[in-house]
């Protein structure tokens, strides 16, 4: 890591105008990430855009710089780094799309491609804003309250509130030197975790009526239908899997949640010890071992059959190796 910090502080020292991409349907880490990157960035004097394809869900509107993030790459940049993306595809902008591939890859996702000319990729770490707190340094880059605000929320946002397995006591750590910053974690939790639309309930409440359990898994299904019915207007779960796997005996939690075009987003949860990013990987996706994903194409019906098979052939092998 260490000889490719140092290239990624050459790259920012040469450059003047920086673009900084995070993922599809981002995530608290993803947000998190490219807005305390940028507002780094941009405190030691260069031009950064920060950038997310899909927009910034409304239970992140509250984070310091959520207003200078646009939708596309901006043709004219000297430097595009990705940030929280475990491959290209994930940045969600075609190729013919973008200015230039990517110059630099800051990732914690095992299943990471390593699809850039620097690549900066921890899978140890619990976040990618984990991996950027212990970057700040090595960059000669300074904290502030909004750095610290948008870190903090990658944190506990990727660790649902520091209750994932790769949960350590230098997790902690970090989380404690981000409050010290200025960060409330009370503010984080109570806003990004916790506080939920009444759209959002009514969405929950589509997928939980048609909750299933079998042999290990528990699963359920968000349709078009169900957006549409409740006036949700986002492609993602509403973070219904983080109430799901908190039900007893689940080895395995999936969602499936219906895609325009034809499409299926799939959502992994497994218990410690048994890996899902195997999986999702043999599905076009990737994740983390404990928390993975896929885009598949097909319909609701298809996909649900295809992988609760694989998936219950994965809890059966887990039972009787162990692995």
């Amino acid at each position: 890591m260490r000889g490719e910090t140092e290239r990624l502080r050459g790259l920012l020292q040469d450059a003047q105008t920086i673009a900084i991409v995070g993922h599809t349907r981002p995530d608290g880490d993803a947000v998190g990430s490219v807005l305390a990157l940028a507002h780094g960035i941009r405190k030691s004097g260069k031009e950064v855009v920060p950038i997310l394809a899909d927009g910034v869900p409304n239970r992140f509107l509250f984070l310091p710089g959520v207003e200078s993030i646009v939708r596309e790459i901006p043709a004219a940049i000297d430097l595009l780094i990705a940030v929280d993306c475990s491959d290209l595809e994930r940045i969600g902008i075609s190729p013919e799309n973008m200015p230039r591939e990517p110059d630099v890859n800051i990732d914690h996702h095992p299943t990471n491609t390593r699809f850039a000319a620097v690549n900066l990729v921890e899978p140890d770490t619990a976040a990618t804003a984990e991996l950027l707190y212990d970057l700040w340094s090595p960059l000669q880059l300074s904290m502030d309250e909004a750095i610290a605000t948008n870190l903090l929320t990658g944190l506990i946002t990727d660790t649902i509130g520091f209750r994932t397995p790769n949960v350590t006591a230098k997790v902690l750590h970090v989380a404690a030197a981000l409050v010290d910053a200025g960060a409330s974690l009370a503010e984080i939790y109570e806003r990004s975790l916790h506080r939920r639309s009444y759209i959002e309930a009514r969405y929950w409440g589509c997928g939980l009526s048609r909750l299933e359990q079998a042999d290990g898994l528990i699963w359920t299904s968000l349709t078009l239908e169900d957006r549409a019915r409740v006036g949700y207007h986002e492609l993602d779960d509403a973070d219904l899997i983080n109430l799901l796997t908190t039900i007893a005996d689940a080895k395995v939690t999936l969602i499936f949640v219906e895609q325009p075009n034809g499409r299926v987003k799939v959502s992994w949860r497994s218990i410690k010890g048994l890996s899902v990013a195997g999986l999702a990987e043999s599905f076009g996706g990737g994740g983390h071992h404990q928390a993975s994903g896929a885009m598949i194409q097909g319909t609701l019906k298809t996909v649900k059959v295809q992988v609760l098979a694989s998936t219950q052939a994965l809890v059966n092998d887990h039972l009787e190796t162990g692995k």
